[in-house]
């Protein structure tokens, strides 16, 4: 399980709720926690030294509070910041440098055409970053004073990549004795698409709606059989859901409200470059849309098992 986290901060209200939650998390995980505040390069007109000092004095305020609040809670919470052309690059050279397995941090998400938490900032730790890391949302509904989560979502479609996600999210569940609810989303079937065929047979289906779709209902009920089969907590739920002409993201989150999930637990490639994230853009459409906290993981995660 986690063991060193890093979280990462500003002024913003999510990141707020984001720090308050990574401190009890780690409070209840056992794990040491360090508050990072990043500062990035003065604007053109800015006098470079002035305006450097003055953010210096800024962090320092900013991460003395967070110490303290980590004091109320028993935690030894150790405040660092940290100067970067790039936030994001910073962040993740942070936890590396720390060996931290688990980056927390806040996110608007991207309704009414809002960018993510700094602009790209956690879109881009959680494809750069080779850790778990932990996105919460200014409106979460989570209790971010308690770091409880009483029942966390773990979308699974059978690859290997997914494995651990599941892992962490069944390692959670046991930690913090709350329900998993395993999830499998059947992709939509279009309609039936009927190709010409010979004179004397009229046109023809491209395929066997009836059988494809018996044969994928088939398929997400074994998944989420195997799924269960490797967990180890006592509580646990799986369904499988046919998504009805909707991104299987949006039924991820749909789910996730109406089961009253509070985590999502997925897994991502983190890949760079053309950087696209699990499932296509599965996990980055619940990421940019999920009103609760999203734990994202690598298939191999720089991490230990408990």
């Amino acid at each position: 399980m986690f063991r060193k986290l890093l979280i990462a901060l500003d002024e913003s209200s999510c990141s707020e709720h984001a720090g308050r939650l990574g401190l009890a998390l780690a409070k209840r995980l056992s794990a040491k926690a360090t508050v990072l505040h990043v500062i990035t390069p003065a604007p053109a007109p800015f006098g470079i030294g002035t305006y450097s000092q003055t953010l210096e004095r800024y962090a320092q305020e900013l991460l003395s509070s967070w110490k303290e609040l980590g004091k109320d809670l028993g935690l030894e919470v150790k405040i660092r910041y940290t100067h970067a052309q790039d936030a994001a690059e910073g962040i993740v050279h942070t936890a590396t440098e720390l060996a931290c397995d688990l980056i927390v941090m806040g996110t608007h998400g991207r309704e009414r055409l809002s960018r993510v938490f700094l602009g790209s900032v956690a879109e881009r730790v959680s494809r750069l970053s080779p850790v778990a890391v932990l996105l919460v949302r200014e409106d979460s509904e989570v209790r971010p004073i308690s770091g409880a989560f009483e029942r966390i979502l773990a979308p699974v479609d059978g690859s290997m990549a997914g494995a651990p996600a599941l892992q962490v999210a069944d390692q959670l569940a046991q930690k913090l004795g709350a329900k998993l609810q395993i999830l499998h989303v059947i992709p939509y079937l279009p309609p039936l698409i009927f190709m010409p065929g010979a004179p004397n047979t009229g046109p023809m289906a491209v395929y066997n709606h009836e059988a494809t779709e018996r044969a994928l209902l088939e398929e997400g009920q074994a998944i989420v059989e195997a799924a269960k089969s490797k967990t180890k907590t006592s509580k646990v739920h799986t369904e499988v859901v046919k998504a009805q002409a909707d991104l299987e993201s949006q039924v991820i989150v749909e789910y996730a409200q109406q089961h009253h999930s509070d985590l999502i637990v997925m897994g991502t490639h983190g890949r760079t470059g053309i950087e696209r994230l699990l499932l296509g853009s599965v996990a980055e459409g619940v990421a940019h849309h999920a009103s609760v906290p999203l734990l994202l993981l690598r298939p191999n995660p720089t991490r230990k098992s408990a």
